[in-house]
């Protein structure tokens, strides 16, 4: 799906958002009071002064949700529909809709309709593109929309010509005939995506190798958009397939070192064969989040949670100790490390879900010496700072010091800077995406519009 315009996108969520508040209209007065909470909504009292309920006239359901909608920062609309998406009771059609709106910032690489044909003309080639009829018709009705086009006093289930062409009378369709009746041809590109997973999992083909086969026909087809089929795991026994964009990684981070202060942790493998690692290292030297992130990306409350549990004390006490330790390491390092810190917590505490941005993070760890291990030596073995968005990104910030390009005698060196760059095309060849900042981007008077501007366009707010 391409980009849409940034005053589109507002105007697109801002209706969307108006309907969502509309839509509590049916709830009691009483419910009102208590629904706003869990949908990030500050909706009015019915009586805003309770000194004066007897002479003025109550609020009505109307006015108090226009009231709510007229309260919520454009920044926001993001926030309350994935609350309504958590917590709302919404029509299919309404959900989709919102899915579709929080999708669209995900930055999907475009599927175009060519690409659809194809990859339903390759699925063509198995006959039937189904085992468990059930699972295939669950997986429809979850990711497509169809209304029925029939009118009658009887209710018609705008989902039995699927039943009918693709069950009970097998070929009457093919998969592209298949694809252009659900939406599956020109529906959002994050939707088709979810789409072809469930296609290949085994819920809806239960056979290990066809589930491979269909895999590799799909890949090379899928290559072309700038996407691949990565094996993530298995559910209920069967591989499960994951659809990333070309150059992220295939699984979620299982472990990240991070507020490391000088010197290299003690690491130790608990298990070779496992690849299980044990931190030897005490909190005082470097934190170790041990929580396997979900493709949905690492939060700000993901970390607290985590912190909170690991500690046992309240998620308040949580999160004060975690600011403090990150703001504390980047001071050590550099003003400018701070300043980025800073300015991005304070630019995105408004915003949910607020993506944890983590300092001083162990992307390479080798036991033996720089010095020792000569020209194989891993190169930028600490990242500056590491964000876990969602798609399974990577993002790697650098603030760029002297140590970057000049010797401890301050004199410029052409092999330290080549070193950074040669480690900054390793990163981006092995799917992390990596942005480099100036000191003197960071300074005092620049540091907040430096931020701002770059994650409003990193995060698909602009």
């Amino acid at each position: 799906m391409a980009a849409a315009d940034p005053t589109e996108v507002d105007i697109d969520a801002r209706d969307l958002v108006r309907e969502l508040v509309s839509s509590l209209h049916h709830l009691r007065h009483v419910d009102l009071n208590t629904v706003g909470t869990a949908l990030r909504l500050v909706i009015p009292p019915e009586h805003p002064d309770p000194s004066q309920a007897d002479e003025v006239k109550p609020l009505s359901k109307r006015q108090r949700l226009d009231l709510a909608f007229d309260a919520i920062a454009p920044s926001d609309y993001e926030a309350v529909c994935a609350g309504f998406l958590q917590h709302g009771d919404l029509t299919i059609e309404l959900s989709h809709r919102v899915e579709d709106l929080l999708w669209s910032r995900e930055n999907w690489p475009q599927i175009t309709v060519r690409t659809r044909r194809e990859v339903a003309e390759a699925l063509d080639a198995f006959d039937a593109i189904w085992l468990e009829a059930d699972g295939l018709l669950n997986l429809v009705k979850r990711h497509w929309v169809l209304l029925s086009t029939e009118w009658s006093f009887e209710p018609k289930d705008p989902y039995e010509p699927v039943v009918r062409h693709m069950f009970r009378f097998p070929g009457d369709w093919t998969t592209v005939e298949f694809f252009r009746e659900i939406g599956a041809l020109d529906g959002g590109d994050r939707r088709f995506v979810l789409f072809l997973e469930g296609l290949l999992s085994g819920a809806v083909n239960p056979r290990e190798a066809r589930q491979r086969e269909m895999a590799a026909a799909l890949s090379p087809i899928l290559a072309r958009a700038g996407l691949k089929i990565t094996e993530s795991g298995s559910t209920d026994g069967y591989p499960a397939f994951t659809i990333v964009a070309a150059g992220t990684r295939p699984r979620p981070a299982q472990l990240i070192l991070f507020a490391s202060r000088h010197g290299k942790p003690a690491l130790r493998l608990r298990d070779v064969l496992d690849q299980s690692i044990e931190v030897l290292t005490g909190d005082d030297t470097v934190l170790a989040y041990d929580v396997p992130v979900s493709d949905r990306g690492l939060t700000w409350r993901d970390v607290e949670s985590w912190w909170s549990h690991r500690k046992g004390i309240p998620a308040d006490q949580a999160k004060l100790e975690l600011w403090r330790r990150l703001v504390t390491i980047c001071a050590d390092v550099s003003p400018a490390q701070h300043a980025l810190l800073v300015a991005y917590y304070d630019y995105a505490k408004d915003h949910d879900p607020l993506f944890a941005l983590l300092p001083e993070v162990w992307l390479h760890w080798d036991p033996v010496s720089r010095r020792q291990r000569g020209e194989d030596a891993f190169l930028n073995q600490r990242m500056d700072f590491l964000m876990l968005l969602p798609g399974l990104r990577r993002v790697v910030l650098e603030v760029d010091g002297e140590q970057h390009y000049a010797t401890s005698s301050h004199q410029p060196s052409p092999r330290i800077y080549s070193d950074t760059t040669r480690g900054d095309r390793d990163l981006r060849l092995t799917g992390y995406e990596v942005y480099r900042f100036s000191g003197y981007e960071l300074s005092e008077d620049r540091a907040a519009s430096t931020v701002s501007e770059f994650f409003d366009r990193l995060l698909h707010r602009a």
